[in-house]
């Protein structure tokens, strides 16, 4: 299989990049970046003179993932349009070059569970009402809808995936990473947002690359959509105490009670469309966060 991984330097990315590669897969990627991390077929590309094109004009792929773009949502609240330059725009780029040069390629796009919102009803599935926000959240909706209308009209073989919460070794932001920083700062005491009792489906990003592979694989690609999740829903208090139990010291945890422009409540998937797939979620939460734990007590990380 000859894969080009989008995004291929990033958290997902990068990922993908080695998980391909151990299943000796011809795997390509593109970043932004000068050089990549690992030795793959790797180029760079610039912003100030994106050309997706030329990426399938060069070489034919069997298969690509979309993992660029922007993940940040609360960047997305104070500067929309970027936001929606990186999420939304740069999809139609890439789905139009797909369109005129590499038509039998099998894409991936991934979207995010932000479209969904606050949920009426968990588990959420993938006909769950869509009500995000955030700027991010609707950008990736409206990404979402440029690949159906690009199978709808021009009969692309298109899949769309949602992740919920992705975590493990390598990501630099997001909740843990976040609160690792505050730990550094004052390991006695942190303070966090919200009251500790909204909730989200954490997946471990090994468990995202393995749904990715599946649904390259056996997916249909009719613009079908699947929740890339592990079913489980956990309470941020209690995924909190959890994590500072593989710390050398507990701190006192105090939650404001505030609530971030564009978080979400409670977050809890069905994933029955990916379980028929044949996937199961194969790192538990707990060893997760152990895993993750020692990786960021590594000296000089």
């Amino acid at each position: 299989m000859r894969i080009i991984i989008l995004g291929s330097e990033g958290f997902i990315g990068s990922s993908l990049v080695r998980h391909f590669k151990a299943k000796s897969w011809d795997v390509s990627g593109c970043d932004l970046y000068d050089k990549p991390s690992t030795t793959y077929n790797y180029f760079k590309i610039s912003r100030s003179s994106l050309q997706f094109e030329n990426i399938f004009i060069k070489d034919k792929y069997d298969a690509c993932i979309n993992a660029s773009g922007s993940g940040n949502v609360n960047y997305s609240v104070t500067n929309p349009l970027e936001d929606f330059e990186l999420n939304t725009f740069d999809t139609i780029r890439i789905l139009d070059a797909i369109r005129k040069y590499n038509s039998d390629c099998r894409y991936v796009h991934i979207s995010s569970a932000a479209v969904y919102g606050n949920p009426e009803n968990l588990p959420v599935s993938e006909l769950a009402s869509c009500n995000p926000l955030s700027p991010y959240g609707w950008h990736k909706l409206m990404a979402e809808q440029l690949c159906k209308e690009y199978v709808s009209l021009y009969d692309l073989k298109i899949v769309i995936t949602r992740p919920f919460s992705i975590y493990g070794n390598g990501l630099k932001k997001q909740l843990f990473w976040d609160i690792y920083q505050k730990y550094i700062s004052d390991p006695t005491k942190i303070t966090l947002w919200g009251s500790g009792e909204e909730s989200r489906d954490f997946i471990h990003i090994d468990d995202v690359v393995h749904s990715m592979e599946l649904i390259l694989q056996k997916a249909p690609m009719k613009a079908e959509v699947y929740n890339i999740a592990s079913g489980n829903e956990t309470l941020i208090k209690d995924v909190v105490m959890q994590f500072f139990s593989s710390m050398p010291l507990m701190p006192k945890i105090i939650f404001n009670n505030e609530t971030r422009s564009g978080d979400p409540r409670n977050w809890k998937a069905d994933i029955s469309n990916l379980r028929a797939l044949g996937f199961l979620p194969g790192v538990h939460l707990q060893a997760g966060i152990q895993n993750l734990a020692e990786w960021l007590l590594q000296p000089g990380l």
